[in-house]
């Protein structure tokens, strides 16, 4: 399961913004010219499923968002005085406050029960991947693997947007890059790498323009780093990536500056 960039991200959540309210409004609407057989308790009914789906696809932003909307058109033509948002009796009051929270349970657990279903599906695809990496990087001999190949698979089978894979020997780092979609990544991490040519961990600790570094341990002892940018990965999985590439790299007796 693939996670959308920020810019797509931020326009779905746009998009829902309008949906889910509007289609508030459209039942209200619709309620109002059918209002003998559309009682405040069918009303009520309709909005929730509404709020309830606005969680399901959206998420608890939109889903609020949708509550507050059915809640202002709930209480304004459908609690007395209608036409009005003054509420004169008490137990509209509590119908009001019922429906409001009400509302915002359901969309937060539905929200969240949304997202561990996304995150457990998107679990169990790294998982799969994650073997199908562990198979390939196991299959070529040692003169056929190289960094770059290994950078241009994980690219692949991981769907990054940036690979590559950094070595530091004789005073500077070699670089052997899956592919880079963007010059700014790039040319980006080149500039870090030259800042901070030895301490790894500082450069773990940071998420410049999204993209992680993760040290490739090995017996040799020289000093690797794996370099990705990814919207979709979850914790711990850059970390098994880099173990795999250190391990094969172990098993084969050399140090990754011999694979091109």
């Amino acid at each position: 399961m693939k996670s959308l960039s920020p810019n797509k991200a931020i326009i779905k959540r746009i998009g829902l913004l309008v949906l889910f309210p509007g289609a508030v409004l459209c039942t209200t609407r619709l309620t109002l010219q059918f209002g003998s057989v559309a009682s405040a308790s069918t009303v009520a009914f309709g909005f929730l499923i509404i709020v309830l789906l606005a969680a399901f696809f959206g998420d608890i932003c939109v889903a609020i968002a949708t509550s507050l909307v059915a809640t202002l058109c709930f209480d304004y033509f459908y609690l007395p005085p209608v036409g009005t948002f003054n509420i004169t009796a008490f137990s509209d009051w509590i119908s009001l406050t019922a429906f409001l929270l009400t509302s915002v349970v359901i969309s937060r657990l539905t929200a969240s029960a949304a997202a561990n279903g996304q995150q457990a599906a998107l679990l169990d695809e790294t998982l799969t991947r994650l073997k199908q990496f562990g198979e390939w990087i196991m299959g070529p001999s040692h003169d056929q693997l190289t960094l770059t190949g290994m950078a241009q698979e994980a690219l692949r089978l991981f769907a990054l947007e940036y690979c590559s894979i950094h070595v530091y020997g004789e005073g500077k780092w070699s670089h052997f890059s899956g592919s880079a979609l963007s010059t700014e990544v790039s040319q980006s991490v080149e500039r870090r790498l030259s800042d901070h040519p030895t301490e790894l961990m500082e450069l773990a600790d940071e998420a410049m323009l999204g993209v992680h570094y993760t040290e490739i341990n090995q017996a040799s002892g020289r000093k690797a780093l794996l370099v990705v940018k990814s919207t979709n990965l979850p914790d711990g999985a850059l970390g098994a990536i880099a173990y795999m590439i250190g391990l094969r790299l172990t098993e084969l007796g050399s140090g990754p500056a011999s694979a091109k």
